[in-house]
């Protein structure tokens, strides 16, 4: 009796803790304390984390069983630690400040969003701040001003705190735009499919609003990934040619991308800087919120990848990228390829080596751990929802990835719920499936450094060509 009275309890606890992480997600893009007078001074998002926190701490389970929340642990830890590494103590608490929340919003969402049901609810509430920017954005476009007293610049729209700027706007819209039109096919009922198509055609407004060449790529690279996973390389490319043209028309400024506009000089510039960074200080970086001390005219690094290579050097930089390499993954690996009958020539590998050929169906069966002839029971089988579900977080982690490129966004919240929900969908699949692997951080590290090695190497390169071409 006490056991069902105790079960009962932790699942209500586990309920309000999943509730107010929805509470919390939504004031951080809601942001009232920012433009409500009466609440202006408060310290309601960190008040509201520290409930949720306890909310969460108070339910059952707690135990996140995945390597990703200890590598971020490590990650954050180190750019904490990396600021008086640098030269200056006094920065710790400033970042600590920055990084904490994030880490938190990450712990609990993880550990909450763990059923397909829950996953849809965060969806709605990033779906929802989205067109909740958008609109602002569109009184902005009417009217000159938003309801929170924020004005356009240069014609672009933008909201408050940290999405001031256009294109923190944009890298919201763009991420949303996959969860949104995930929930407008899930759906079947009139009123909520309606309600979602409204919402996407505002978002898509407000990416035009925002006038964002970065948001506008991002979009399209977007559009073009759907459309090669859903219908293979040649119908990509046919709908392409029209498709793709008419995104990028979406923005005025795409016609500026050049190596040799002002704008886009500074921003190479800047890159250079970094490596000059990355060079004085290979291993631990200039600094975790540094860069702009070091860069001679005072900007930041305008690509994300740059800004955590200079700031956290190699070391860091490494597990930033690993951290998200793995999150990308694990809904990678939620998705398997489809199998394909084996060719002649691989029933002959077959027969002689008495293993199935890599990429065949026996060999997918056998990854599986399925027969398709009925001769084994299945044990591990991932559902239709599940893998959905992972290519919304995937297409998002893409629009992310295309746009941060352009933008220093290296620490920013949205990313960190991105990953939070991969972490989470993840964890949720498997304790819904047989026999999936963890799929740990650690465990994999000869994949991810390699990668991350590759990716400076790119970095540098692009970095040196565009230089050549301003």
């Amino acid at each position: 009796m006490n056991d069902s009275k105790d079960s009962s309890s932790h699942t209500i606890q586990a309920r309000t803790a999943f509730f107010l992480t929805l509470l919390y997600l939504a004031m951080v893009f809601i942001r009232p304390q920012e433009f409500v007078s009466t609440l202006q001074g408060i310290p309601l998002l960190p008040a509201l984390l520290a409930v949720t926190l306890f909310a969460w701490l108070l339910s059952a389970p707690k135990t996140i069983d995945l390597q990703q929340l200890s590598a971020l642990t490590l990650l954050f830890g180190f750019a904490i630690l990396s600021v008086p590494l640098s030269g200056w103590m006094g920065g710790v608490v400033p970042a600590a400040v920055k990084l904490v929340p994030i880490y938190v919003l990450f712990m609990v969402i993880a550990g909450t969003a763990v059923t397909p049901g829950r996953q849809r609810l965060v969806m709605w509430v990033f779906v929802g701040g989205a067109a909740m920017m958008a609109a602002h954005g569109i009184q902005q476009k009417l009217t000159g001003v938003g309801w929170t007293g924020e004005v356009p610049v240069a014609g672009r729209i933008r909201y408050i705190g940290i999405f001031n700027d256009p294109n923190d706007v944009g890298l919201v819209l763009v991420c949303s735009l996959p969860m949104a039109f995930y929930l407008l096919y899930f759906y079947r009922a009139l009123v909520p499919r309606l309600l979602v198509a409204i919402t996407i055609g505002v978002i898509l407004y407000g990416v035009i609003l925002t006038n964002s060449r970065g948001t506008t790529l991002a979009t399209a690279v977007v559009a073009g990934l759907y459309l090669w996973r859903s219908h293979g390389l040649l119908r990509t490319v046919l709908f392409g040619i029209f498709v793709i043209p008419v995104i990028l028309m979406m923005s005025t400024r795409i016609e500026t991308i050049s190596a040799s506009e002002e704008s886009a000089h500074g921003r190479i510039e800047a890159w250079y800087e970094g490596f000059q960074m990355l060079k004085s200080s290979p291993l631990f970086g200039v600094g975790f919120d540094r860069f702009t001390e070091h860069n001679p005219s005072s900007i930041t690094a305008h690509n994300s990848y740059v800004l955590a290579l200079a700031e956290l050097g190699i070391f860091g930089y490494t597990l930033w990228f690993s951290f998200l390499l793995s999150c990308v993954a694990m809904m990678l690996y939620l998705h398997p390829p489809p199998p394909r009958p084996p060719r002649d020539w691989e029933i002959l590998v077959e027969q002689y080596s008495g293993k199935p050929a890599k990429g065949t169906l026996q060999a997918w069966e056998a990854e599986q751990g399925i027969d398709l002839d009925g001769s084994a029971t299945p044990v591990r089988k991932i559902s239709r929802e599940d893998t959905a579900i992972a290519d919304v977080i995937l297409f998002s982690f893409v629009g992310y990835a295309t746009a941060a490129f352009f933008l220093s966004r290296t620490y920013e919240v949205v990313l960190f719920v991105l990953c939070a929900m991969a972490a989470g969908h993840y964890l949720g699949v498997r304790r819904r499936t047989a026999e999936l692997p963890p799929l740990g951080f650690f465990n994999r590290l000869g994949w991810w450094v390699p990668l991350s090695m590759a990716s400076i190497a790119a970095l540098y390169l692009t970095m040196k060509v565009l230089l050549a071409l301003s």
